[in-house]
């Protein structure tokens, strides 16, 4: 069946990088659905060229929204990496 092949919650590239940080990019593979995760997941390179796990928990989209659980989840790893340096 085609809905078979539609993953529960996907995002474009234009919609990911315009809720990512300025000089961030993103990496590869090319962000996907995690079917066992039940996440959306996709690397996400900050300036420094280091990379990150962008994970979008498909209850977090269900919960508030698919792009609101985008901003979360981008906000989340903005807190993880700056935490990282400290």
């Amino acid at each position: 069946m085609v809905a078979d092949l539609i993953p529960p919650l996907s995002y474009t590239d234009v919609e990911l990088e315009s809720y990512l940080p300025a000089g961030w990019t993103l990496g590869e593979p090319t962000p996907h659905w995690h079917d066992d995760k039940q996440r959306f997941h996709a690397v996400v390179l900050d300036g420094s060229e280091l990379d990150w796990e962008l994970e979008i928990p498909k209850a977090e989209a269900d919960k508030h929204g698919r792009i609101e659980a985008l901003r979360r989840a981008v906000d989340r790893l903005d807190r993880e990496r700056f935490k990282s340096f400290l």
